[in-house]
């Protein structure tokens, strides 16, 4: 009987524990993992929405640097902590859903319960100034006549601009040619220089660059306020849309009532007019959705960005 008694009282514990820890929750600081180094645009998100969300869970919320490998290093500690609820990740769209496409890893989409989509920036399609091409029909005109003479830069393989141009290429039926850099400032100088002839990239280089630099379509379902004139892919009978993005993630198996504090603290922190101020100076739009929301969400990139990687011929390590 005792054995017994023992074994109820084992299973009484196990089954309460999540209850028990979300009644409390959160009873000590907690931490969100960024999988990049100190002072780039996920760092400076995760660590203005770290201090709305600290005053609405009220406890401090501390944010851990973790570089390395595109995003893979801190991801997979995110995905591998057993500290439930007191560890998140602010995972932008590579960790989560293209480099899952093109290295074996020991954690996937799957591996995280979501929290909250945090942010989205809407990339547009730039040429330079003296770019024969005024519109995205130019563009593919001259490419279906010069199949493979039309280069284009990215930031790597797997990249958002990558893959934005893979897609461009699939729906237009034409041929580009692929120049990888290493990052944006090696592809800016690629296009001023004229060594390549577009790319896609984040509205900001149009304000930094207006005499140099101009675009094509914005590759979003609708136009930016801060260039009404320009108009989308899908206005120019092209289809696609492609944000840069990010979002709080948990690990898996997460208490729901953890979860649903946590989306709580997340959507108040999001809507504060300080975060928003904040993001609107980093030229960053905020874009809230839910977990169940967010995880959908991000089950379908991983889905696109796969299909794309493969049709440009990339499969996975």
């Amino acid at each position: 009987m005792r054995n017994v008694a023992r074994l109820l009282v084992g299973s009484f514990f196990a089954i309460a524990s999540p209850a028990a820890l979300a009644a409390d929750f959160p009873t000590k600081p907690l931490s969100i993992v960024v999988p990049f180094a100190v002072g780039g645009t996920t760092d400076l998100i995760a660590r203005l929405l770290g201090n709305e969300m600290s005053r609405e869970l009220g406890q401090a919320v501390v944010i851990v640097n973790k570089a390395g490998g595109a995003g893979i290093i801190g991801a997979a500690e995110v995905a591998s902590a057993r500290n439930v609820g007191y560890i998140l990740g602010m995972l932008p769209v590579g960790p989560l859903t293209t480099q899952p496409n093109l290295k074996r890893l020991a954690y996937g989409p799957e591996s995280f319960d979501y929290v909250c989509l945090v942010y989205s920036n809407p990339q547009v399609l730039i040429v330079r100034n003296d770019s024969p091409f005024n519109t995205v029909a130019d563009l593919v005109a001259h490419a279906k006549k010069s199949p493979g003479k039309v280069n284009y830069a990215s930031t790597g393989v797997g990249s958002v601009p990558h893959l934005a141009a893979v897609a461009l290429a699939k729906a237009a039926g034409i041929d580009l040619f692929h120049v990888p850099y290493k990052g944006e400032s090696e592809e800016l100088k690629s296009i001023l220089g004229g060594d390549v002839a577009t790319f896609v990239g984040h509205p900001t280089f149009l304000t930094s660059h207006p005499n140099a630099l101009r675009a094509l379509a914005v590759l979003a379902p609708n136009r930016l306020k801060e260039y009404p004139n320009l108009p989308t892919m899908a206005e120019q009978g092209i289809d696609l849309s492609f944000d840069v993005w990010g979002g709080l993630v948990a690990p898996k198996a997460t208490p729901a009532p953890v979860l649903a504090a946590l989306e709580n603290a997340c959507k108040v922190g999001t809507a504060s007019e300080e975060f928003r101020k904040r993001l609107d100076a980093l030229n960053t739009p905020v874009k809230y959705s839910g977990g169940k929301a967010f995880s959908a969400f991000v089950a379908a990139e991983y889905e696109r960005n796969g299909r794309l990687l493969r049709a440009s011929g990339i499969e996975k390590e």
